[in-house]
């Protein structure tokens, strides 16, 4: 059975479907590695056992019975508890110590998606309040442990979701994306991470369908392109209630994988798009990369933009911005008559979040015109390329603290960084609307480093194959190796 969970999801759906192995056998053992794995990760805040083998029985029953059982069929997975709601799960925003009892009353588009397709749906993993960081770390439940060396942080701010995938615990996880909450802890985990297009898999947001300036993303963490592809083509379709959806029908993502050729794609690549201080390790590594991505037959050059803004100008917006959010969240928690002083929030977030309210129509305008500066220079560099690739993140994974405030670096090769965004090449099209990936693309130190492949708007196909190819080129480990301990290997 470990082989098989190994595997990855495609292989446990087929599995499944052919009653080579039941549903029920699946889930007890990944719950057995859960209670191996996540005393050491700590990854799962939360894991409803007897809903998760009542859903597996009635699917063993449903197979016996000859039904279609979807494409995920007794796949395992976990979903994150930030913006990700099941009907009676906790709805705590990143552990947040006030909103422990809180629950959710309504569905989110992953675990709704996953359990209609056939996946088992366990448990929920941890976040930071409101995803206000890049790294996963709270009052409540501490640190989430790099599965490649437990002292590092595993990201955010859905890194409770990639380290539960990279340490083999679950083959796939949901995760949410408000300035690179998908593309961050995968590549610092060393998975697959995918942020779609605005639309292709539906963000459904109330009271306010449009939330705050902001693409806001739903997606997946895998350790593979074909169990990322899966994921998209559970979790893809259209939905009015998303002001973003087309109304389309959703890309057939899986006919898009096994790619042997980029040949004739048009690359740009930039070590840090002429914004951000990158480490010197994780360059060294992205253009051992560029090479993999030229033996492929695709036209690599740099591509350059035209920036107005700093690089700390462009962070604050993006924290000024977010906040902006978390000020209505606050607000619906103090109309469902939650007292925000007794919250627990951690100071960063209040700092921010306390601004809001003496912003003017001024500040607000230049912020949304700063945004519409980068949505142009995104889209500008989609003239010449047909995809543009980075680093995902500019710096390597830090050290755990022990106090609950885990955050980023301060500075990166001298050059001083908001340690909460500031390190983070994903926020970008948080802005624009770009879709992007980050996938596994070499180590440093023995750390994974993670290349982040961007497409245009609506190019999540482009995308696909992209990743798909450079895998198939240069795999990667499917999962950390783990101690029969549940130790670092």
């Amino acid at each position: 059975m470990d082989e098989l969970l190994d595997a990855g999801a495609a292989s446990i759906a087929r599995a499944v479907r052919s009653r080579a192995v039941s549903p029920v056998e699946v889930l007890d053992a990944t719950l057995a590695r859960l209670d191996r794995l996540d005393p050491v990760l700590n990854a799962v805040t939360f894991v409803a056992r007897d809903e998760a083998t009542t859903r597996a029985r009635d699917l063993e029953r449903r197979i016996g019975a000859g039904e279609d059982v979807g494409v995920l069929a007794g796949v395992p997975t976990l979903m994150k508890d930030l913006f990700g709601h099941k009907p009676g799960w906790p709805a705590t925003l990143g552990q947040v110590p006030g909103l422990l009892e809180r629950r959710a009353t309504g569905w989110s588009t992953f675990p709704a998606a996953m359990e209609a397709a056939g996946a088992i749906v366990v448990g929920q993993t941890n976040s930071p309040a409101f995803g206000f960081r890049g790294t996963t770390d709270n009052a409540v439940t501490g640190p989430t442990r790099n599965p490649h060396s437990l002292d590092h942080n595993a990201g955010g701010s859905s890194g409770g979701s990639a380290a539960a995938v990279a340490g083999g615990i679950v083959p796939v996880a949901g995760a949410t994306d408000g300035g690179g909450s998908i593309r961050i802890p995968a590549a610092w985990c060393g998975a697959v991470g995918f942020q779609p297009s605005p639309g292709t898999i539906p963000f459904v947001n109330r009271p306010n369908a449009f939330g705050p300036s902001l693409f806001l993303y739903e997606g997946p963490i895998t350790r593979s392109t074909e169990d990322c592809a899966l994921a998209l083509t559970a979790m893809a379709r259209a939905d009015v209630r998303d002001p973003s959806s087309s109304g389309a029908a959703p890309p057939r993502f899986a006919e898009h994988l096994g790619q042997q050729s980029l040949r004739g794609v048009r690359i740009g690549f930039t070590p840090d798009f002429g914004l951000f201080p990158v480490e010197r390790g994780i360059v060294q590594v992205f253009h051992e990369a560029l090479l993999a991505l030229e033996s492929l037959g695709a036209e690599v050059e740099e591509v350059r933009f035209g920036w107005r803004h700093s690089h700390t100008e462009l962070t604050d917006t993006w924290c000024r911005t977010t906040a902006v959010g978390v000020h209505e969240g606050l607000g619906q928690l103090r109309d469902e008559g939650y007292e925000l002083a007794s919250l627990g929030l951690p100071d960063q977030l209040l700092h921010w979040a306390s601004r809001v309210p003496a912003l003017g129509v001024d500040d607000l305008v230049r912020d949304a015109q700063t945004r519409t500066h980068v949505y142009d220079e995104m889209h500008a560099a989609f003239a010449t390329y047909d995809l543009v690739v980075s680093p995902t993140v500019a710096a390597m994974p830090v050290r755990n603290r022990s106090d609950g405030d885990t955050v980023g670096p301060s500075s990166i090769e001298g050059e001083p960084v908001d340690p909460l965004i500031g390190w983070c090449m994903t926020y970008l099209t948080n802005f624009s609307g770009n879709p992007s990936a980050s996938v596994p693309m070499g180590t440093v130190d023995g750390l994974p480093v993670g290349m982040q492949v961007t497409g245009p708007r609506h190019g999540d196909v482009a995308v696909l194959r992209a990743i798909s190819a450079f895998e198939a080129a240069r795999p990667w480990p499917l999962s950390a190796h783990l101690t029969s301990q549940g130790e670092a290997a």
